[in-house]
């Protein structure tokens, strides 16, 4: 199938262009992907995600050529962001009053990365999703695909609504003041990454933040504090 050639090429190419992992969120394995792989194959992934999803909350016009990306190269996994066309800071725009609020990217990640609802994976039945095949000879693996829309609620309150198959958003999340973000119209960050869980970051404008939890899989080094608190702990035994 070509959907299938078309995903293991995905596969096999982010395996031979594993040094496209920049600078690494401290602990974390996801890196920064390089701005060309994110690119072509955010728009790999989108164009065979409208074909096989329609009915969709919120319509995205793709700038495919301003896509982002996180990259683990030890596993060939991310995460990859398309922001819309013609995305700028405009809040006079009246479509933010009223849901679903105005469109901002098209995300889509692989499973280890998946968000999670009060601590938990989300619903599976509430996610959209493609099968692929790796090329591995193993069994078909699956990217997760959601749509992510800016609303105003009142006064200062701005959220970040992401959607899965839900009429309503699956996650909603408060835009703040950005710390040390990247320049540029939308950028991704992992924060607070642990051996189970992180917190991926969406930055724009260089301005402003929001962030969704999210799975996330990495070795937890022992510290010579929690090692020393653990013999003590048996000695006393």
């Amino acid at each position: 199938m070509v959907v299938k050639r078309v995903f293991c090429v995905f596969v096999l190419a982010l395996g031979v262009l594993s040094f496209a992992a920049k600078a690494q969120a401290a602990d974390s394995p996801l890196g920064e992907m390089d701005t060309e792989v994110a690119k072509r194959f955010g728009q790999l992934i989108h164009e065979q995600f409208l074909k096989e999803h329609k009915d969709l909350q919120v319509k995205i016009e793709p700038n495919y050529e301003k896509a982002v990306g996180l990259f683990n190269a030890e596993t060939n996994e991310g995460i990859i962001a398309v922001p819309v066309k013609n995305f700028k800071e405009d809040q006079q725009n009246k479509a933010l009053e009223k849901d679903p609020g105005v469109a901002l990217c098209f995300v889509c990640m692989s499973q280890t990365y998946n968000p999670l609802i009060d601590g938990k994976p989300a619903d599976a039945k509430k996610l959209r999703k493609i099968k692929f095949d790796d090329g591995q000879g193993g069994s078909d693996r699956e990217a997760t695909c959601l749509l992510c829309s800016i609303r105003h609620v009142e006064g200062d309150d701005w959220e970040l609504y992401v959607y899965g198959k839900d009429k309503d958003p699956i996650i909603k999340s408060n835009w703040g003041e950005a710390n040390n973000a990247p320049k540029g119209d939308l950028a991704l960050a992992i924060e607070d990454p642990k051996k189970d869980s992180a917190t991926l970051v969406f930055n724009i404008f260089g301005k402003y933040a929001a962030s969704i939890p999210i799975a996330h899989k990495m070795e937890v080094k022992e510290t010579k504090e929690t090692k020393d608190s653990k013999e003590t702990k048996e000695t006393k035994k």
